[in-house]
């Protein structure tokens, strides 16, 4: 039985995916050519499982998209173990435009990443900074020092604007986290 010219390359050449969202603990990665074939999508999800560094898997043949869930996730040895495998081969784009907030708060969450992973869950970033600034002023308090507020109050304020910012994007829902 002789392949058509079109299922010959279909067979031969992994289908062209996409990321459509890469932080440090999700990619999600698009193949719009096989948005609707299940029996693709349940393939990737099986040989993907074997990498074994996911919180969670799942793809979504509706619309075409695989979502990886787990700390540390590096696109590039997910591509490279699609690819071996003839998954899929990712291209890359750089993206559009990333607001300044969101490149300031990416090293901030990989910081609170790690200090949670060391601490065992019991301390995040804010927490540590709340206990160390909490004790500073006690500390100056203490010494009788009452003089207006030095430079790392104005620090604490610039902190306290990302953690709201990083708390109101996740109340409003990440418009990078929805469904694609």
């Amino acid at each position: 039985m002789a392949l058509s010219p079109a299922l010959k390359d279909r067979a031969v050449e992994p289908p062209v995916a996409t990321i459509c969202h890469c932080s440090a603990d999700r990619l999600r990665i698009k193949v719009a050519s096989r948005r609707g074939d299940a029996g693709f999508f349940a393939k990737v999800v099986k040989d993907l499982s074997g990498l074994r560094k996911f919180d969670r898997l799942a793809a979504n043949p509706l619309t075409g998209s695989v979502l990886l869930v787990g700390e540390f996730l590096d696109a590039e040895e997910v591509e490279a173990f699609a690819r071996k495998r003839g998954l899929f081969q990712l291209e890359t784009a750089e993206a559009a435009g990333v607001p300044l907030m969101h490149s300031l708060v990416q090293p901030v969450a990989g910081v609170d990443r790690s200090l949670r992973a060391i601490t065992g869950g019991r301390v995040d970033l804010p927490s540590a900074i709340f206990c160390a600034l909490l004790s500073t002023g006690i500390y100056q308090l203490v010494r009788g020092r009452f003089s207006a507020p030095p430079w790392y109050t104005a620090f604490w304020y610039a902190f306290g604007l990302v953690s709201m910012y990083v708390i109101e994007k996740a109340a409003k829902g990440d418009p990078a986290r929805k469904a694609d």
